[in-house]
């Protein structure tokens, strides 16, 4: 599929290395977007910071990749989307990335299957396998560029959640919200989504069922996805 539309733009993705999934518009849909500065690590077709943009009107929004096919695709995305001049691609290695201005949020849809699972193709390998992007330099840059108030948010599995805390709280980082992700009913989960904050907090915990059979969406996720999805 070359195109995938949402309600208010829609995103070319033939050339980019990974498609929109069910992953990124949860992500998307969920994650703390208040502030206005908001940074997208690793933004493929551009997803979450079209995303973001909507939700919040007065964010600019930055959107790195490092991938070239897949940045010039998310900025020709964004370029034709009602937030142009609200939302900047930089192809670019998000470990080199200097900002004047620290960012009140972060988002991430990392590569987290820690190079495991290695691709056969290469740009699948870096966005999808951790061969780019693992979570100790992912933290390393989300501390360096995260205001001081700022929050991260991420999606991954959920097998790999204590690395991801215990290497977010070397960092000063810390949950303040958690919501399971189950895509199907009676299947166990594979994914939990993570916000992290400086400031230590009480833990809200979430669960989000997706489908209750094939194509019987969860009430609960048709409201989360209901601004956006055009089948909702």
């Amino acid at each position: 599929m070359s195109d995938f539309r949402f309600k208010q733009f829609t995103l070319r993705q033939d050339r980019c290395a990974l498609k929109v999934g069910t992953d990124a518009v949860v992500l998307g849909a969920w994650a703390d977007v208040d502030g206005a500065r908001i940074l997208d690590i690793g933004t493929g077709t551009g997803v979450l910071a079209l995303m973001a943009a909507q939700r919040n009107p007065a964010a600019r929004v930055d959107a790195v990749e490092i991938d070239d096919a897949s940045a010039g695709q998310a900025a020709e995305n964004a370029a034709a989307s009602p937030w142009s001049h609200r939302v900047r691609v930089h192809r670019m290695d998000v470990r080199r990335m200097h900002a004047d201005e620290a960012f009140d949020r972060i988002l991430c849809n990392p590569p987290f299957y820690a190079g495991e699972m290695g691709s056969p193709d290469a740009r699948t390998g870096v966005a999808k396998h951790g061969g780019g992007l693992r979570f100790t330099e992912l933290l390393d840059v989300v501390d360096r560029l995260l205001a001081e108030r700022g929050r991260f948010a991420c999606i991954i599995p959920l097998n790999r959640e204590a690395e991801l805390t215990a290497i977010a709280a070397d960092h000063g980082l810390h949950p303040v919200r958690r919501c399971v992700l189950q895509y199907l009913e009676g299947r166990p989960p594979k994914r939990v989504l993570v916000e992290l904050d400086r400031a230590r907090g009480s833990l809200l915990e979430e669960h989000l069922l997706v489908e209750h059979g094939p194509g019987r969406f969860s009430d609960a996720y048709r409201t989360l996805l209901a601004p956006f999805l055009l089948k909702f």
